[in-house]
């Protein structure tokens, strides 16, 4: 299975063209509530609206369920076309098949849309993984739809990312850097091709890295010198690993600029999340999010043993 990796969008919602404008609460939208809104679109649309034929990625919505009294659930479809190619058996080598350039090979995203029955804030959470991220193109058409459907509200939306918080109090206490290895030619002309390289740095006193550190791991000079090599391929991931209040997680660092960190859900030797256990993980997350604005969310909210209620 394909690492996934956690992206976070938060939904604000305001006047529109108004001058120190009055902000709205997602869930009472001028006697509206997003969850139904969008609800009620995402299940009328067709593949001709998901797909997206100018950046050649095939995205559909394969269901649309309401998980829990404040949560949709959404499981998706992704994949790129347009180069022609073969499929192959990575154990033997092989080819079993061919890839035309009209055809997509298409992997599973899930996103989720959690509307709080109070505040000001929502939050739409989708998985990214090798394939693409599903959920990146359904909440592009959606904010689209929406400046459509009212004269009234504007949406925005803005990127946001569990890791910062975390970066606020969480300790550092693990810096991953994988590679991909180059082939390299050895005696009597073999050929080794050595594949993923890991190389992984933990502090030896205290069990934690400096607070600051995290902040310099975009600059790849740090990062090597971290892992101890001494120069890093600019084809290159970061992972950190950091604990607060009793939980670890995994992000995964951009490269670019301060680091943007994104929560890391499974690994590529690991399965996928089930959907409870998903949703569970969002949770957390948008329990964090929430509270770090001032707000909370009620676990109820999200438990499908309480839908209906």
């Amino acid at each position: 299975m394909g690492r996934r990796v956690l992206t976070v969008s938060e939904l604000t919602f305001h006047q529109k063209r108004k001058h120190n404008a009055a902000s709205f609460a997602p869930a009472d939208l001028g006697g509206e509530d997003l969850l139904d809104l969008f609800a009620t679109w995402t299940k009328g649309l067709s593949t001709s609206d998901t797909h997206d034929e100018r950046r050649q990625t095939w995205v559909s919505v394969a269901e649309v369920t309401r998980y829990a009294p404040r949560v949709v659930l959404l499981d998706l479809r992704v994949g790129a076309y347009g180069e022609p190619g073969e499929v192959v058996d990575t154990d033997t080598g092989d080819p079993v098949g061919e890839i035309e350039n009209h055809q997509a090979p298409t992997g599973q995203n899930r996103a989720m849309l959690f509307v709080p029955a109070e505040g000001e804030r929502a939050y739409f959470l989708s998985e990214e993984s090798s394939r693409g991220s599903a959920g990146g193109r359904i909440l592009r058409l959606f904010k689209s739809h929406f400046s459509q459907y009212t004269d009234q509200i504007t949406m925005v939306t803005a990127p946001v990312t569990e890791g910062e918080a975390w970066r606020e109090a969480a300790k550092l206490t693990e810096v991953e850097v994988r590679v991909t290895g180059k082939s390299a030619d050895v005696a009597d002309g073999l050929t080794v091709k050595v594949g993923r390289v890991s190389h992984v740095a933990r502090p030896e006193r205290r069990g934690f890295f400096p607070g600051k550190l995290l902040g310099e791991l975009h600059h790849a000079s740090v990062v090597a010198e971290v892992v101890a090599v001494d120069e890093l391929p600019e084809d290159h991931d970061v992972f950190v690993t950091m604990v607060r209040d009793g939980r670890t997680k995994k992000f995964q660092l951009g490269s670019e600029g301060a680091p943007a960190i994104r929560e890391v859900l499974n690994d590529s030797n690991e399965e996928a999340l089930d959907v409870d256990k998903l949703v569970e993980r969002c949770t957390e997350t948008v329990r964090d999010l929430l509270a770090r604005a001032g707000g909370e969310w009620n676990s109820a909210w999200s438990s499908p043993s309480q839908q209906g209620a």
